[in-house]
């Protein structure tokens, strides 16, 4: 994960999603009388992404992103398994920042179907210390060509695994939880109802 980007507050694409991106604090502007400096406040990001499945005999496959753990090199690594996502860039919209952040991330060129469900979580940034309130919105996203030996180099392996075998790599609870909310949607899909 690269470092968290803050959003423009223009509010342009964020009042029409509903999203709120927030504001961050510098206790660089404060005044001499304020000492102690108030705690910061939770700084918020947005970043964006897909649960890309596709159907091989009666298999359901997704794609995962793994990289090596930190601390570890070489081809025997323990990895660390992931759903693609990322962070928006200046004047797009959350869906358009999953489909680009999966298509760079994973060499596959991808179609959005429908919105899954977000996730919610605090992390304290490693450079900076802040604390980050990040929503992430996953899509349900389909193939349509490209390969995953052409991912970029955030991630050091890219491939379809099982949809049960996914459950099991996936690293966090929450983004297996986003792959447990995709099921019905993907049987929808399957049984050709369209979305």
């Amino acid at each position: 994960m690269t470092n968290p980007t803050l959003l423009p507050e223009d509010g342009s694409e964020a009042a029409a999603a509903g999203i709120d991106y927030g504001i961050a604090v510098s206790a660089a502007g404060l005044a001499s009388d304020s000492w102690p400096p108030e705690p910061h406040p939770n700084v918020k990001v947005v970043s964006a992404g897909g649960l890309v499945f596709r159907q091989s005999g009666d298999l359901i496959e997704t794609l995962l992103c793994a990289r090596a753990r930190p601390g570890y090199q070489g081809e025997d690594a323990p990895l660390t398994w992931r759903l693609p996502k990322g962070t928006p860039e200046h004047g797009e919209t959350v869906e358009e920042t999953a489909q680009r952040e999966v298509q760079e991330e994973t060499g596959v060129r991808v179609n959005v179907l429908a919105p899954i469900t977000s996730i919610h979580y605090f992390f304290v940034g490693h450079d900076d210390g802040i604390r980050y309130d990040k929503t992430v919105y996953f899509y349900l996203m389909e193939p349509l060509g490209g390969s995953t030996s052409d991912h970029d180099a955030e991630f050091d392996v890219v491939e379809w695994c099982g949809y049960e075998q996914a459950l099991e790599l996936l690293e966090y609870d929450n983004e297996r939880s986003v792959l447990e909310e995709a099921r019905s949607l993907i049987e929808t899909y399957r049984e050709g109802d369209g979305l």
